[in-house]
């Protein structure tokens, strides 16, 4: 990045992306548990490595846990004389020196869980002060073969930005792009365009989520331009009827075809070593109607009114949430009209979930473990 990013507003950022990319992956992987934090952020050195090490930085410093702080501070109090002590060093020997002792122990195994505990400790804060740049995630694959774009991909939506694929089942596939300012200093928040689409058809259906930082568990109106922001996106879905029911009489139950969401998110904070996030979903016209009442959003008010993230990406997954299905030409001329793909002052991660057979998908829908229990 061509400066350093400062200050509570940019951690929030790189939190707010980070939160973005554990959102579509997800919703991609249609997992029990969602990828970690510290997973999510190896995906955004795959898509912009300079972002990454400054992202990277913010979030590890405020996020070590005690027992990393603990030697990294140990490291600086043993070095000296021109010599740079590697607080990974000084962990090494504290796990060698304990292997050494239980190794001699006549103890049953059960009478060292508090030592084999803190070796385990030990290992984690290890590898979180080792560098992170792997492309390598254990929660998707990298599709390296990429699929012919020509016969999927429209120009409009390709935009000369840089993506990266990955498997997630030989059914389906992500391609994940990091749309960003030219100038990142100018960057004021993050935002996710999610789509499936469906490559037999060649229909999609989207949602739109645009992240915003609680403060103290509320968040303003007044604050920043978030007012102007949601006016535009109300001006760019609703009053273009994207959330209309569709006229098919063969429609089955769902919920509104709302596809743009306001998505509160907290800001960084720690609770057992792992950054950690609630996020609600409103719709952009319920936040519109929130605004004129109140001069300000409360979660504690929220809470039981909206969807957190878990029962949210269960209803998108289900297609209970989000746009209906249009076909490809149409959203085509929505992002180029719009200018949905160009420079803003925002992050934007976008992806699409590319589906080869829609029963397919439907199958491995049925097959999942929150459908059968």
């Amino acid at each position: 990045m061509s400066a350093d990013l400062v200050g509570d507003q940019n951690l929030n950022i790189a939190f707010q992306t980070v939160s973005g990319i554990r959102d579509a992956v997800s919703i991609a992987t249609r997992k029990q548990f969602p990828p970690t934090y510290e997973q999510s952020l190896r995906f955004l050195y795959d898509l912009d490595e300079g972002l990454y090490n400054e992202f990277e930085k913010l979030l590890s410093e405020k996020n070590d846990s005690e027992i990393v702080r603990q030697y990294k501070e140990e490291a600086i109090l043993s070095s000296g004389n021109g010599e740079q002590t590697d607080p990974v060093d000084l962990i090494d020997a504290e796990i060698e020196r304990l292997k050494i002792l239980t190794s001699k122990s006549s103890l049953e195994k059960k009478d060292l869980r508090a030592t084999n505990a803190k070796i385990a400790r030990l290992h984690a804060a290890r590898e979180s002060l080792k560098p992170r740049h792997l492309t390598e995630n254990a929660i998707l694959v990298r599709d390296f073969a990429q699929i012919d774009r020509r016969e999927i991909f429209g120009e409009v939506l390709d935009n000369g930005y840089k993506y990266v694929d990955y498997e997630i089942t030989e059914n389906r596939f992500l391609r994940m792009r990091l749309l960003h300012p030219d100038k990142e200093e100018h960057i004021t928040g993050a935002d996710l365009i999610y789509e499936q689409y469906d490559i037999e058809s060649e229909k999609v259906r989207f949602l739109f989520l645009q992240y915003k930082t609680w403060e103290d568990g509320r968040i303003y109106f007044s604050n920043g331009n978030l007012n102007e922001q949601l006016a535009k996106l109300r001006k760019t879905l609703c009053d273009c009827n994207f959330c209309e029911h569709p006229s098919s009489k063969e429609e089955t139950f769902r919920m509104p075809h709302c596809c743009g969401f306001l998505r509160p998110t907290d800001k960084l904070q720690k609770h057992k070593n792992k950054m950690v996030s609630s996020g609600l979903h409103i719709p952009i016209c319920k936040a519109i109607d929130l605004s004129k009442k109140d001069k300000k959003l409360d979660k504690k008010h929220l809470a039981l009114t909206y969807p957190n993230h878990y029962i949210f990406e269960k209803l998108f997954k289900l297609g209970l949430v989000g746009s209906r299905w249009f076909d490809n030409n149409e959203i085509e001329k929505f992002y180029k009209d719009n200018k949905i793909l160009e420079k803003g002052d925002t992050l934007k991660l976008y992806t699409t979930e590319y589906i080869k057979s829609k029963k397919k998908s439907d199958d491995e829908l049925l097959e999942e473990d929150y459908l059968l229990s």
